[in-house]
């Protein structure tokens, strides 16, 4: 054999060598393992015990709104109990001047007399000593008290006929008359709404209505002042009173907020119309 051929034998010889061993490690050699997870069972797990309210601030709390109250009598003498035109004995007693805020009573704390009335006679009016409005619907309808209060006079009164005198916290006092029945009696306390009478003809009238009136001390005023009779809702303004001798002059207006004191707030007083500013003009 010539070297040629033995060098080309050798040559096959190692590389049929080396395929073999290369064939036996693979399958010799073990598998490599995959890494295995570790599954847990799900369980409830305890937070930590802690306070987070600090991180949730507290919402503000708004003011809560009430009608501001007088210092008024409850306990009537007879002369209250009997008369129409009577002082309280606490109101206004240690002061010239009082202011009532009207933006400030609560809706659920006034009533229109004598809801879906008409104005059939204005206050003064044609006959100029006309000391309320007369309101009329049809007869025994349901007369319900303006405001809070207690029943001062629940009677039978001259040309007023069946007449009921409602003294408010407020400071005002209402009156209600020609009334066919009356629903209330001295003494009662009564709430903003609550029926009080029925509307009659009793007394000097003419015809069934509602003699309305709106008092101070005694003291009738336009009763325009305190509710827009066209509306039938109550105005949204300042009234002042102040005593001119033994009379009280009473007045609406806009107060800025430095010349308001005690339990009064600021509210700017909704935009007046024509009757209104001539109704301001009126004293008593």
């Amino acid at each position: 054999m010539s070297k040629t051929h033995y060098s080309i034998l050798s040559v096959i010889s190692l590389l049929v060598l080396s395929a073999c061993h290369s064939l036996w490690t693979a399958q010799t050699q073990p598998a490599p393992q995959q890494e295995s997870i570790l599954v847990l069972p799900v369980t409830d797990i305890p937070l930590p015990n802690a306070d987070f309210a600090f991180l949730f601030p507290e919402e503000p709390k708004l003011n809560e709104q009430t009608s501001p109250r007088k210092n008024i009598t409850e306990n009537f003498s007879n002369r209250e109990k009997n008369d129409i035109a009577v002082t309280d004995p606490l109101l206004m007693a240690d002061e010239n001047s009082m202011l009532i805020d009207l933006s400030l009573i609560q809706k659920e704390d006034y009533a229109f007399p004598l809801p879906g009335a008409k104005v059939i006679s204005p206050y003064a009016g044609r006959r100029k000593h006309h000391s309320g409005v007369d309101l009329k619907t049809c007869a025994n309808d349901t007369i319900i008290s303006a405001f809070d209060g207690i029943v001062r006079l629940a009677k039978p009164y001259y040309a007023y006929g069946n007449v009921i005198v409602v003294r408010h916290y407020n400071g005002l006092e209402t009156v209600y008359s020609h009334n066919s029945k009356n629903l209330v009696k001295p003494g009662d306390y009564v709430k903003a709404g609550q029926p009080i009478a029925l509307t009659g003809r009793t007394g000097r009238a003419t015809t069934e209505h509602l003699h309305f009136e709106v008092r101070v001390n005694g003291q009738h005023f336009n009763p325009n002042l305190v509710f827009n009779l066209q509306e039938r809702k109550l105005n949204d303004q300042c009234l002042v009173f102040t005593k001119k001798g033994n009379k009280i002059a009473v007045k609406s207006v806009e107060l800025m907020p430095h010349q308001l004191a005690g339990d009064y707030s600021y509210s700017p007083a909704a935009r007046k119309n024509k009757g209104q500013i001539e109704s301001e003009k009126e004293t008593l």
